[in-house]
Parts: C-alpha cells; sequence; structure tokens
C-alpha cells in the first residue's frame, strides 16, 4: 500500500448488474494479462459449474499449484447475474484469498511488539476490547495483561483521521474478527467493496442477535430489471424468496 493513501475519483463505467469501473469481461481480461506476466502458477482454470435448475450463473476458479500453495484450498466460487460477471466474481475471490495469504506470509508486513510499546501509534485499547464485546468492569486489568503480549502488527490507514495506525494482526485473526479482503478494479473499488461488507456484516448482526424486527420488501415492488430477472428465476423454480429491509439508523 502507497503511504499516505491518496484516493482519487474513479467513475462507473458498468452499470448493468453491478456499478463498476469497467465491465466483468475487462476485468477478467486484466487479471489474466496480469497473471501472464507472473512466473507464478496462480490460476489454472475458470469453470462454469451451475447445474441449470435456477439459470444464474456459478463460476469456480480453480487455482493453480503457486495459489494451492499459498492459500491452502483448490477454488473458489463466484455466482453474477450474467456468466461475465460470475466469472469475474470467481477470479476476484482468488485475488483476493492470493493477496491476503501472500501478505500474511511474508515477515516484511509485520513487526513483533506489544501495545504497551505502540500505544499512541496502534489502535487504541478500547476499540481492541469491543472486537470481543468486552465491557466489562475488568477491563482495565486486562488491558494491563493485553499491553504486555508481544505480537504481530501490521500498519492501516484511519481513512477517517487521514493517519496510520498499527493493528495488531494476530488478535484479529486469532478472533477471527476482521471482514475478510476485498478485491477491486482499482485500490478506491477495493476499499467500496470493504465497507459495504463491514456495513452488510455489522448490520446482520446487530438484527440477529437483538432478534430485531424489521421490514420486510415485497418482491413485486422491485424495479430494477435484473433483480426482477433472478427474481423470476427463483420463482420458476419453485422457490419461495423473502426479502428484508435491514438499513439501520
Amino acid at each position: 500500500m502507497k503511504r499516505p493513501l491518496q484516493l482519487q475519483d474513479v467513475y462507473k463505467t458498468y452499470t448493468r448488474d453491478l456499478d463498476k469501473a469497467i465491465s466483468p469481461a475487462e476485468t477478467v481480461r486484466r487479471f489474466r494479462e496480469k497473471l501472464q506476466a507472473l512466473d507464478l502458477d496462480i490460476l489454472e482454470e475458470t469453470v462454469r459449474i451451475d447445474n441449470g435448475r435456477l439459470d444464474i450463473p456459478v463460476y469456480f476458479s480453480v487455482c493453480g499449484r503457486d495459489a494451492v500453495q499459498t492459500i491452502g484450498t483448490r477454488k473458489q466460487m463466484g455466482k453474477g447475474g450474467t456468466p461475465e460477471q460470475a466469472e469475474a466474481s470467481a477470479v476476484m475471490e482468488l485475488a483476493e484469498r492470493f493477496s491476503f495469504f501472500s501478505f500474511k506470509k511474508d515477515p516484511s508486513n509485520f513487526i513483533t511488539d506489544t501495545f504497551d510499546n505502540l500505544e499512541g501509534r496502534a489502535l487504541p485499547f478500547d476499540t481492541i476490547a469491543r472486537s470481543v464485546h468486552d465491557d466489562s468492569l475488568e477491563l482495565e486489568r486486562a488491558r494491563k495483561v493485553f499491553g504486555r503480549l508481544p505480537m504481530q502488527w501490521t500498519r492501516a490507514y484511519n481513512l477517517t483521521t487521514g493517519q496510520e495506525v498499527w493493528v495488531p494482526f494476530d488478535w484479529f485473526y486469532a478472533i477471527n474478527e476482521f471482514n475478510g479482503p476485498s478485491a477491486g478494479n482499482c485500490v478506491e473499488e477495493a476499499l467500496l467493496q470493504g465497507i459495504c461488507e463491514v456495513v452488510e456484516r455489522h448490520v446482520s448482526s446487530i438484527v440477529s442477535r437483538d432478534r430485531l424486527r424489521v421490514p420486510g420488501i415485497d418482491p413485486a415492488s422491485v424495479s430494477d430489471p435484473v433483480t426482477k430477472e433472478l427474481l423470476g428465476k427463483f420463482e420458476r423454480a419453485g422457490i419461495r424468496v423473502f426479502l428484508s429491509d435491514f438499513s439501520l439508523d
């Protein structure tokens, strides 16, 4: 990541089923082109695997030898309103996973230190505690123990303050409290993808945890052509779809 992070305006040129900087077909073409310039076996093939019941395209991206060694799995799945979008989804899933695990396995991305030594430059302790919903009266005692634990830290960028901050990678990886990687056709698109996924998971967890009553959405009220087409495919297959509005304050 370039430091400091400089975000630029990026204009949408493709808006049929998703809003993207380029078309899904161009995404796949550029992905394959970049792979050809690398001395790594990352992608073996892409395969369409849906059985035709729904007529909604689903693809596998099958890992090459180097990707298997890095990621530890053989394939990723991608879906979309069109075959091109499904294939793009599958290869970008591969890009996300390969990049993440390559980052994780590179010692130069980390320092080993304690929170006590990094305090003031690191993610605040109260934020770290909230990641496990710890608001107990023993928090200060926990802070003293946590502050002395050596762990791996990596640089991150706070979009709100415009400052770099050290994040306890070991901590969030161990408790699986991270959103997962996100990829895009450019930095801005990848960030938007990741932020949207954070919002999705956040509101879903609140609705589930607090058993909130949320408004339903009448499928017949949908006006977007692609969404109507997809809903129609479920209906023709005898599958009833329930839609809910999880928008929260």
